[in-house]
């Protein structure tokens, strides 16, 4: 009795038991779906279905077509400012990356018990708004900034100058400032997990510092290198407040018009274009970037 009492148990646990655990699984993780797809998918495909929608005086026409996307790519602005976006996003995300790694290398390797008060001292500025860290660039740069202040007290400069604002060059320092901290955490990380023992190893193979690093420190932290770059680079590549605020008219970027397109031009189909055609050349560049990452390293 008692063992056909067990063989039916372990039948029922084994017919019900694995999709008992789906559904937990499922009723677990529902409240993250929903917040996905609530906030991230739904408002993206709305964005892709607005852009295919045109503009009349104001007035947005529910009828399909490809006039906005058509217009964007043979505009010379348009293009021209993709370029330009481009470009100062790519440039900030490898300054970023070339200050935060070695910063994280020598915190991790040499700050011992201090570097976790090391990171947290870089990831300080990730505490203040966003708005207010451009605009302390601001302040450094302006006219009458501390850069200006500085120099014309010690005879440098005759009178403040405002070269240092609304330029190209301006913008691409300012977004290396802003993403340098995600940069910095992602590359922690990466060098945090790397076990002591390996260090140990490569030095008992009489490795030295420059071939352990090649060999294994490097394609260890190198998918979060990745990751840290593609995060600063998304995050400089859909920035208008810093173009706004310290570019001017010569360090427009793409979404400084994707901004007037939803306000001021009130022309929101051809603004969700414009977006589509920003995340469409994200993707594709940050697939670029997983190519990078997806080497792993290899070690006897």
């Amino acid at each position: 009795m008692t063992q056909t009492t067990t063989r039916e148990t372990l039948s029922v646990s084994g017919k019900h038991g694995p999709p008992l655990r789906v559904g937990i699984r499922a009723l677990i993780l529902s409240p993250t779906l929903l917040w996905i797809l609530a906030l991230v998918v739904a408002p993206n495909l709305y964005l892709l279905v607005f852009s295919f929608w045109s503009n009349e005086i104001g007035t947005v026409v529910q009828e399909f077509t490809f006039e906005n996307y058509v217009r964007a790519f043979t505009s010379e602005v348009f293009l021209t400012l993709l370029v330009r976006t481009f470009l100062i996003a790519t440039f900030a995300a490898v300054m970023a990356t070339l200050i935060a790694y070695p910063g994280a290398y020598l915190v991790v390797r040499k700050l011992g018990r201090w570097k976790l008060a090391a990171a947290l001292l870089v990831l300080v500025p990730l505490w203040v708004s966003y708005l207010m860290r451009v605009f302390a660039w601001r302040i450094i740069l302006g006219e009458r900034g501390i850069l200006n202040g500085l120099l014309t007290s010690l005879g440098i400069l005759g009178e403040a100058s405002d070269s240092f604002l609304y330029s190209v060059e301006t913008v691409a320092l300012t977004l290396t400032y802003i993403v340098v901290p995600y940069v910095f955490l992602a590359s922690y990380s990466s060098l945090e997990r790397i076990p002591e023992s390996l260090y140990e190893a490569s030095a008992d193979c009489g490795g030295n510092s420059f071939r352990t690093f090649v060999h294994i420190i490097w394609p260890l932290s190198r998918p979060g290198v990745a990751i840290g770059f593609a995060i600063g680079f998304v995050i400089a590549f859909g920035d208008y407040v810093t173009a706004q605020m310290v570019g001017g008219l010569e360090g427009t970027m793409l979404g400084t018009i994707i901004l007037q397109q939803f306000g001021t031009a009130n022309n929101w189909p051809y603004g969700a274009a414009i977006g589509v055609s920003i995340m469409l050349a994200s993707f594709l560049f940050l697939a670029m970037v997983s190519l990078f990452s997806r080497t792993e390293a290899q070690y006897e």
